[in-house]
């Protein structure tokens, strides 16, 4: 990796843009009389340190803490609550899925494995391979009829929900104080998981949620208020379509690994962690967060709290963000793009956002052949492409048409915000 341009980005484009953004959340909490926010990790790991910082800075009543959780540590324990809901997030597709991935996702042992397997005649052969939308349509259907996994699904939600409560119940989730939750964004599934939580030990508040942008609507009013910044699914719709949350993932990358679940220890609750990220990416991570910190400090400076433009701001970050994620020079991907990233909650893979490997797959980028596989998404004969996790920065490494796989992708995305 190019440390130089690599501190470059974090800079010019990192730092200024998550600073903008945390000074916006604290502005908002301050107008709507929120004295506690819990930064969600692990996206909220740096943003929790960027407020303290101003927390420190300007007296403010507001307190910060950070929340160890993620998807699946939320997930785990509601499953057995939420019905069929269940289904609609264990079977969720992603870039790179496998048969593997799914049972995963519930903890099944190789001999719970086996025995859902066998009830559903589906052969544990290639368990690890790659599936198409159309194999993993098929398989979960299959999946949904078996009534031993429905059994362990409910037996392992039952067994971590205990732990997951107290763990709350010590971080003051179930205090009457109202608080407000600050996470990147893009589904809302977080809030709601927590929502559910919560209300289930008793608690009757409002939940609030702080995020950067949202791909989607709440599910239901009474999840709670979602306030968002860069974008939501129906306001500032060019910053998302010229926008990466994988790549901005990275950008709040934490130096510690996934929370998996919560346990006692020495009468304290405590979460639970996947190993860090290995020694490479986690010297990156502490570099990235050293230069985040050291540009909130110099600018903490010169500012005045109460003079946060809220549109001037976020016009900032819309030039950065733009032209940084939607058109990155080639020095720009490759030090982005060596880090390694997973949208799964297992986080049993990782590949990195942008190289030189992934170029070859812009070809299946085309607009009409995608249309097309929209069309004809039942056919198991469709074209199944490599999902990239940063596309824009794969066509920076890319030695000709750059115009041309741009415009397929822009327009793709443009043809999705019409459909939905």
């Amino acid at each position: 990796m190019d440390l130089q341009t690599f501190q470059v980005i974090t800079d010019t484009v990192t730092a200024p843009v998550l600073f903008n953004y945390v000074w916006w959340v604290l502005t908002e909490a301050k107008k709507q009389g929120l004295r506690r926010l819990y930064f969600l990790a692990r996206d909220g790991y740096v943003l929790e340190k960027i407020a303290q910082k101003f927390v420190s800075k300007f007296n403010l009543d507001i307190e910060c803490r950070y929340l160890y959780c993620s998807r699946k540590s939320l997930r785990m324990p509601t499953y057995h609550l939420i019905g069929d809901e269940t289904y609609r997030l264990l079977f969720l597709g992603g870039y790179h899925v496998s048969l593997s991935d799914i049972l995963d996702r519930v903890e099944l042992t190789q001999v719970e494995r086996k025995e859902v397997l066998r009830e559903v005649n589906l052969s544990s052969e290639d368990i690890d391979k790659k599936l198409t939308k159309f194999q993993l349509e098929a398989i979960t259907n299959l999946l949904r009829r078996s009534e031993k996994l429905r059994t362990y699904v409910i037996e392992k939600s039952q067994q971590v929900y205990n732990n997951t409560i107290h763990y709350f119940e010590q971080e003051g989730l179930l205090d009457t104080l109202p608080f407000a939750i600050v996470d990147s964004g893009w589904t809302g599934s977080m809030q709601r998981s927590l929502r559910q939580l919560l209300e289930s030990a008793g608690w009757r508040g409002v939940m609030h949620g702080f995020y950067f942008g949202m791909y989607e609507q709440p599910k239901e009013k009474r999840d709670g208020n979602y306030y968002c910044w860069y974008f939501s699914k129906t306001v500032r719709v060019q910053n998302r379509i010229l926008f990466c949350n994988n790549v901005f993932e990275c950008m709040l990358s934490a130096p510690h690994g996934m929370t998996v679940g919560y346990e006692q220890d020495e009468g304290n609750w405590k979460p639970v962690l996947m190993k860090p990220p290995v020694s490479t990416q986690l010297e990156r991570i502490h570099f990235q967060i050293s230069r985040i910190e050291h540009y909130a400090e110099e600018e903490l400076r010169k500012i005045v709290f109460s003079n946060f433009q809220n549109e001037h701001q976020r016009k900032e970050a819309e030039q950065k963000l733009r032209r940084f994620m939607a058109r990155p020079t080639k020095m720009e991907a490759l030090a982005m793009g060596s880090f390694t990233f997973c949208d799964d909650i297992t986080e049993g893979y990782g590949f990195p956002l942008a190289d030189f490997s992934h170029v070859s797959e812009l070809k299946h980028y085309n607009i009409f052949l995608r249309v097309c596989g929209h069309l004809f998404r039942k056919s198991s004969k469709q074209i199944e492409r490599t999902e990239l996790y940063w596309p824009y920065g794969v066509i920076a490494l890319a030695e000709s048409y750059k115009v041309w796989y741009f415009l397929n992708i822009y327009l793709w995305e443009w043809l999705r915000l019409i459909k939905k």
